[in-house]
């Protein structure tokens, strides 16, 4: 079977094999048909990630001589500084790196930059006031590989700057004592995947290695911090496949067992009931964890991640509860007034004097969401220039568009999902021009975001419970590991029910099976669910746990009408 190329589904989307293709009319079929499909088996290691499968950390471009400079700064009990970042990335980072270093008896203290007073990256007066201080030894987390003034001023000033990030670099490195980034050309270290918090992660793994060899190994179990570090990597977008499906994994199952004392009062304020998942992560605790540096000031997040006092975990997870609540209505007015500005343009690039920091990226995101190509949404800073957040869709890498821009830009930095910069307001015009063309060379390759891509079309009769199961070992879904689509056909809509939320229930059936279906969102597909319809439906087969997990639901994406 081929799908037509003129026959869309009601969301304007064309159907295409994700792999081969895959009809399945019982439950083994389906199963052993799907496995194939995407080269794996029932014994994989992918279905049964292990920490001990982790790389070597030491596998790492810098490795021995960062890890070597944290052992000696902690054997001799130099302080040491961590340079953060205040998105959920950062902010996980900066708390792990400050738990675990305290529990090996470092004295250590922190800093994040304010969103609007500094942007993203290091600062040169930081960098001076920490070495003024005394110390000499500072790891940033989630920035550092294009903050060369940063690290040309700890040179100066004898200032040992290890830089844990993992945005694209430029074509030259910034002199620093040790640079920890996989996405360099010369390191490629776990597939290039890791988010910031992940790079911290295996620095931490490295210095626990080093004080073992001599005897000094800390009583601190670094597994305590993957709770964070699968946060981080699912709020960042990260591939959840190899070595980030290992960290997620088990870091969903320090979640729903032994959560810090931090993330079980945010799990708390989330009204988080059910087992967590990465839907969890996505859209209850990491936008609470993100509003803190969005409209107010990242540091509360940070404090709320790394503190052991169950008190003030529950005070800070109300205080982001609450900013949230804030964030949501600044950005749906900012995203509402980027439309306006914008009108008809082919360019989503825009800015406005009155717009909130915060939610600039926001906004971006919702657009390029809408438009279905890379957005650059920007504030006016206290300076006078324009800092622009940059978010895009599957097949843009926007790393990439910055580098292209790059004429343009005072600075920035990205990786493939998202990024930002500082544009001259006198360049607005030119950098508008380059994203442009930017888009315009990447869009050539880029994958079409109208397609939606299905795994295998099952008849009714493989609608089992077994099956259901079983595409649980899927888990964790995400970017790079998306949830597995079928194709129902020849089903008619017996009854329809419509609950709260923009929720409907459906009754289907091909004449002979009668198959329960749940609707998220069905506003956009109302007209396509009338009872007595012939339809197809594009979906994920799974356990209905709102009937204790023992039936089955088809959970609807898309519908193509007969």
């Amino acid at each position: 079977m081929s799908f037509s190329a003129d026959r869309l589904t009601v969301k304007g989307r064309q159907l295409a094999w994700r792999n081969k293709p895959l009809h399945a009319n019982d439950p083994a079929d389906a199963w052993y048909g799907l496995l194939d499909a995407r080269g794996l088996t029932e014994s994989d290691s992918f279905f049964s990630p292990r920490l001990a499968d982790l790389p070597d950390p030491f596998a790492m471009q810098d490795m021995k001589r960062a890890a070597g400079r944290v052992v000696t700064a902690l054997i001799d009990g130099e302080p040491i500084h961590i340079f953060g970042d205040f998105d959920a990335d950062g902010v996980n980072g900066t708390a792990i790196l400050v738990s675990a270093l305290c529990a090996a008896g470092a004295h250590v203290t922190f800093s994040i930059p304010h969103r609007a007073d500094d942007g993203h990256g290091i600062g040169v007066e930081p960098v001076c006031r920490v070495a003024e201080s005394g110390c000499r030894l500072g790891i940033s987390v989630d920035t550092g590989t294009t903050c060369f003034d940063a690290c040309d001023a700890a040179t100066r000033l004898g200032f040992d700057l290890i830089i844990t990030d993992h945005h694209l670099p430029d074509e030259t490195l910034p002199v620093a004592f040790a640079l920890l980034n996989p996405a360099r050309h010369d390191c490629g270290f776990a597939g290039r995947v890791l988010c910031g918090t992940g790079v911290a992660f295996f620095l931490l793994m490295a210095v626990w290695k080093r004080l073992a060899d001599c005897g000094r190994r800390p009583d601190f179990d670094l597994r305590a911090l993957l709770d964070r570090v699968a946060v981080a990597t699912v709020a960042d977008v990260m591939d959840l496949t190899g070595v980030n499906r290992i960290l997620v994994f088990h870091g969903l199952q320090r979640l729903n067992s032994h959560p810090s004392v931090g993330m079980a009062a945010l799990m708390e304020v989330a009204r988080v009931k059910k087992a967590v998942t990465v839907e969890t992560i996505g859209f209850y605790l990491a936008p609470r964890i993100n509003a803190a540096g969005r409209m107010q000031h990242g540091e509360a997040a940070m404090r709320m991640l790394s503190t052991e006092d169950t008190a003030e975990a529950a005070a800070l997870a109300a205080e982001l509860d609450a900013t949230n609540k804030q964030r949501r209505q600044v950005e749906m007015e900012v995203f509402r007034q980027a439309e306006a500005k914008l009108e008809d343009s082919d360019v989503l690039a825009i800015y406005d004097e009155g717009w909130h920091a915060g939610v600039v990226g926001l906004a971006a995101g919702r657009l390029a969401r809408k438009h279905g190509r890379p957005a650059a949404v920007g504030f006016v800073t206290p300076e006078g220039d324009i800092r622009v957040s940059l978010r895009g869709r599957s097949g843009f890498h926007i790393g990439e568009l910055l580098n292209q821009c790059s004429d343009f830009l005072e600075g920035f930095g990205g990786h493939a999902g998202a990024g930002g910069g500082t544009v001259k307001m006198n360049r607005w015009h030119d950098f508008r021009t380059a994203f442009a063309a930017a888009i315009a060379r990447q869009g050539a390759s880029a994958t079409d975001h109208m397609i939606e891509h299905v795994d295998g079309v099952l008849g009714a009769g493989a609608m089992h419970i077994g099956l259901a199961e079983r595409l649980m070992r899927f888990e964790p879904l995400g970017r790079a590991n998306p949830p597995v689509q079928w194709l129902l056909e020849g089903m008619h809509i017996a009854e329809r029910r419509d609950l709260k939320g923009g929720v409907s229930r459906l009754k289907l059936t091909d004449g002979h099976h009668r198959i329960d279906g749940i609707v998220f969102g069905a506003g956009a597909m109302d007209e396509a669910m009338a009872v007595g319809l012939s339809i197809s439906v594009l979906g994920q087969l799974q356990r209905d746990e709102w009937r204790g997990g023992d039936a089955i639901q088809f959970a609807v994406e898309d519908i193509l009408i007969r």
